[in-house]
């Protein structure tokens, strides 16, 4: 029976006309007759996404399959996963046994949502944000052979593939695979390839689920697209490698184990099959076409786009898509696709976990637009035309357009005013790098640009390599890091449960003695490492102790826990990194450095009282702030959120207009003058009731039980009176100084104000001081090399207007004396920052004017240079020495000598800004006679002392000796003519 099966796919792979395979009859099997194919062949059609979603449900109907619905984006019960990610994903519990299925064979047409490679979407023919996958799946009845016989008969005989150009893939220790592909196909060995594990098994979908190995069918685009291939070695352009001649598009999952969360694999209840084909990708290959943005549904998305270029650019031109457009156009595609489907799902942009994932996708796609020269929010203007390409099949995008649009409109205008903002302080950093001279942008500064104005990592390194500069990516990461910690710290311990073999009772609770001593003699009650408990802790070992008194403070109403060290008398020593509370217990989060720690030691447990003043800084000044915000604002000012760390506070509170710079300036100076006051803060025990009397605001969403602490500041609370557990300076005067650094919306209808205090507060005017003295000196610098010609004299009114004249203090601390002096500090920073664009702006103007005289002077002469170009073969060369100019006007020089004349090589020289230039150009005439201006400039540049490249017809050079320049332009002409094969009259 193998055999005659295999004598008959071989006859089927030989039925052939002009590449397309006929339909041949099929025997009927245990999975009923096939049904009938639609009548339509590759060559005779363009396939549609739309045909091939009906052809895909239609056939699989046939073969007894269920066709259920698309689960939505979000997975349901599935917290092992952000999004789904593939077709397979609804079915988890299916494939494990733990629920039973409504059919066992389904089909569905899945949306999937896979941020991976978000980088890749736009340089790439394929990549995509959000797509469609086609499935097919078993839950125990068929399996391999079945799977193989389907996706074959449905790849020949319904979308009509040539047999002969089909390969296969297969894991490397499959020969069952291997055997049914030779007799359902009749495959022949050379189009099998077995490979390993990272490429031929597959799953599970999360940290958990159904796997197994897999083979995945690839269609051969032809030999000729290795000629365009981008794959180092073509020798290795085969099925499952490099390269772009065999794309696969299908991929056969033979779902046999259940792999748990701790990577263990166990034999699943029933095996499976779960299959999954890219909807863009089959239909790019059936049309023939290179990208799947060129399929029929994303064309009329690209054709929006044209439109809505010219109603959103400021000049009304109108961009088309083509080779050069193609990366920004391919992104506000799928990015907005994508967006569109997870605000239909509920998945709506925010901070965390999914809703940053498409905040992500939302700012790539505005910074992506701004290429094509579109400022303004232009997704929610192509939500409406996805609503109706994609809403026949997807109906929940025409239900909730409405608010489709909404959503994303706000969110486009959100960022689009912080972009404008962070593009300023991106202008900002840059200066000051030059400034500095350092060919290092900071990591400190590509972390604010990320983590507050949005800018993603890889924008920020594009902007830098285009200054030449290069990120700090480890300071980055290491911010990172941090933020990271943090962030998992709290949600790990948000939910930490206790053992249940604590060997402590509940009212043995560890006892706070934090507020009044920094350091204390304290019992060890128990270690744990995670949620389990252990009998001794060891050099080098992570884990958690917990005593029965201690002065760390531990995280709560805003406030970072402590860190600091428990020593013991033996040299035990476990440094403590974070402290977080659950059920009375403080629990010490840290590292066994030396010796062990077990229950009944006792230790000497001490803060890191730096750290604890700094925290304890802008704890206080948060109070301050939130009192001064109610008395400017309003009543209506609740907090709703806060952060106090030793480095900064952030303040989120209930406010839905954007606060004026004027009014800003008035809160500050308002908390500045109750640091200045030096009040007295106190903290007191009261029942709850009795607290509320006395005016004490509480914070929103915190529980409160019968007795409460609260923190007064000034005479009866004046300055401030709320219900707070954290640590507080003694009197508002050892704050030192506030400054609010930001003022911004972390979302609708609230505000967030970002602030320093204390020593911060004095390192950042440190800071500014330096950069814009820095600034200061590199304009004045600037000036003074200019000076001369363009015929300003020093001590003129013009060169009073440019120069830059305000002088800042040599240090922070000579103007900083009390509290009161931030203002008139800010002021004079404000003010310098404010003369310094001004007098940069003017130099900048004079500059540009006298540049563009230059050029027109330059361009004037290209005619009696041409008079003096010297022959060389049928060609002539032009060599000249443009003395001040720049890059731009030599290229109009050279285009200008190249329109005039056939057979033309100009060989050009100057001094630039950024030092000596060489720029040769070449007509194709000349290119054609055997002029390589690469080659001549790379020779010519070492005379100047630098180096440089480019192309046949066009390259350039840089160097360090101006003073060489026409040695450099003779050695060229000697050099070309020696290409062109001709001898040169020397100059």
């Amino acid at each position: 029976m193998g055999a005659k099966k295999k004598s008959t796919a071989k006859k089927k792979s030989k039925v052939q006309t002009s590449g397309v395979v006929r339909k041949a009859s099929a025997s009927k099997t245990s999975t009923g007759a096939r049904p009938t194919s639609p009548d339509t062949t590759a060559t005779a059609r363009s396939w549609r996404l739309a045909d091939i979603r009906r052809a895909w449900i239609e056939y699989f109907e046939g073969q007894k399959h269920l066709h259920l619905p698309s689960a939505g984006l979000i997975p349901a019960g599935d917290p092992t996963l952000l999004f789904t990610t593939a077709g397979m994903v609804q079915f988890k519990p299916y494939f494990a046994g733990a629920e039973t299925p409504p059919s066992r064979r389904a089909i569905t047409i899945q949306k999937c949502l896979r941020t991976t490679d978000l980088e890749n979407v736009g340089k790439t023919a394929r990549h995509l944000t959000f797509f469609e996958m086609l499935g097919n799946f078993s839950f125990g009845d068929y399996f391999k052979r079945e799977a193989i016989r389907m996706a074959w008969d449905f790849s020949l005989n319904w979308l009509k593939l040539d047999a002969e150009r089909i390969h296969v893939t297969v894991f490397e220790s499959d020969d069952e695979a291997v055997q049914i592909w030779r007799e359902e196909a009749g495959l022949p060995a050379e189009r099998i390839t077995r490979l390993g594990k990272s490429d031929n098994w597959w799953g599970p979908a999360g940290d958990s689920g159904a796997c197994g190995p897999c083979s995945e069918l690839y269609l051969d685009r032809g030999a000729q697209i290795c000629e365009h291939c981008t794959c180092s070695d073509k020798s290795k352009c085969a099925p499952g490698g490099e390269g772009d001649r065999y794309m696969e598009y299908w991929n056969l999952v033979f779902n046999q184990f259940h792999q748990d969360a701790a990577g263990k694999l166990h034999p699943l209840p029933m095996t499976g099959i779960d299959t999954g084909a890219g909807l863009e990708r089959m239909a790019a290959l059936l049309n023939d076409l290179d990208s799947v943005f060129d399929t029929d549904e994303m064309a009329l998305v690209m054709k929006r786009i044209e439109e809505l270029s010219a109603e959103l650019r400021a000049d009304g031109q109108r961009i088309a898509y083509s080779a050069k457009t193609r990366e920004p156009f391919r992104v506000l595609a799928d990015h907005a696709r994508a967006a569109s489907f997870c605000i239909a799902d509920g998945i709506y942009p925010g901070n965390t976990g999914r809703g940053y994932v498409i905040r992500r996708i939302i700012r790539r796609a505005l910074l992506f637009a701004r290429e094509l020269g579109i400022f303004a929010p232009i997704l929610h203007r192509l939500s409406g035309e996805l609503a109706q390409i994609y809403g026949a099949f997807y109906p929940e995008l025409k239900e909730r357009a409405a608010e489709i649009e909404r959503r994303l409109r706000s969110e486009e205008e959100r960022f689009l005013r912080t972009l404008e903002h962070g593009l300023g302080k991106w202008d900002e950093y840059l200066k000051e790098r030059r400034a500095s001279n350092s060919p290092l942008f900071s990591g400190d500064r590509a972390f604010t640009l990320y983590d507050t104005f949005g800018f993603p990592l890889e924008m920020t390194i594009e902007l830098a390599a285009r200054a030449g500069l290069t990120v700090d990516l480890e300071r980055f990461e290491m911010r990172m890091e941090e933020q990271r910690l943090r962030a998992s710290q709290a949600a790990r311990f948000k939910d930490f449960t206790l053992p249940s073999d604590l060997p402590v009772r509940a009212e043995q609770a560890t006892t706070f003695v934090g507020y009044d001593l920094d350091a204390a003699q304290s019992t060890v009650l128990a270690v744990l490492q995670g949620e389990t408990t252990v009998a001794s802790l060891q050099e080098g070992q992570n884990g958690i102790v917990i005593l029965d008194r201690t002065p760390f403070y531990a995280e709560g109403g805003g406030q970072l826990g402590d860190r600091g060290q428990l020593s013991g008398t033996d040299g035990a020593l476990f440094e403590v990194s974070d402290t977080q509370k659950v059920g009375g217990f403080y629990l010490h989060i840290g590292e066994m450095k030396a010796g062990t720690l077990q229950p009944g030691f006792v230790v000497e447990a001490a803060i890191e009282r730096e750290r604890r003043d700094a925290l304890m800084r802008h704890h206080s000044a948060t109070h301050l702030l939130n009192q001064v915000l109610r008395q400017k604002l309003g009543d209506h000012i609740v907090q709703t959120g806060s952060l106090v760390s030793p480095d900064y506070l952030r303040f989120d509170f209930s406010h839905s207009e954007r606060i004026e710079p004027a009014r800003l300036q008035e809160i500050e100076a308002a908390v500045n003058e109750a640091i200045a006051g030096a009040a007295a803060v106190q903290a007191e025990v009261l029942p709850i009731e009795e607290a509320r009397k006395k005016g004490a605001v509480a914070t929103f969403g915190e529980k409160y039980g019968s007795q409460v602490r609260i923190v007064s500041m000034g005479a009866r609370g004046d300055l401030s009176l709320e219900f707070c557990g954290g640590c507080h300076v003694r009197n508002t005067g050892d704050i030192g100084f506030f400054h609010i650094l930001r003022e911004a919306s972390p979302g609708a209808g609230n505000r967030r104000i970002e602030a320093l205090a204390g020593e911060k507060a004095l390192q950042f005017f440190q800071d500014e001081i330096i950069e814009c003295n820095a600034q200061t000196q590199a304009h004045n610098a600037r000036l003074q090399l200019h000076a001369s010609e363009l015929g300003i004299d020093a001590g003129s009114s013009e060169w009073q207007s440019l120069v830059v004249t305000a002088r800042l203090p040599a240090t922070a601390s000579a103007a900083l004396k009390s509290a009161a002096d931030v203002a008139p500090l800010a002021r004079r920073i404000e003010e310098t920052r404010a003369q310094l664009a001004e007098a940069d702006r003017r130099l900048n103007k004079i500059l540009r004017e006298r540049k563009q005289a230059q050029s027109g002077q330059l361009l004037e002469q290209v005619d009696s240079a041409l008079e003096h170009s010297m022959p060389a073969g049928a060609c002539r060369i032009l060599s000249h020495f443009a003395g001040e100019t720049d890059a731009e006007t030599l290229r109009k020089f050279g285009d200008r000598a190249k329109e005039k004349a056939r057979g033309i090589i100009v060989l050009l020289g100057a001094r630039t800004e950024k030092g000596p230039l060489l720029l040769f150009m070449a007509d194709r005439a000349a290119v054609e006679a055997g002029a390589d201006m690469s080659l001549a400039v790379r020779q010519a540049a070492a005379h100047i002392g630098g180096g440089g490249g480019g192309k046949p017809e066009m390259a350039q050079a840089g160097g360090k000796n101006a003073e060489a320049l026409p040695a450099a332009l003779q050695a060229a002409v000697a050099l070309v003519a020696k290409q062109l094969g001709s001898a040169t009259r020397s100059a």
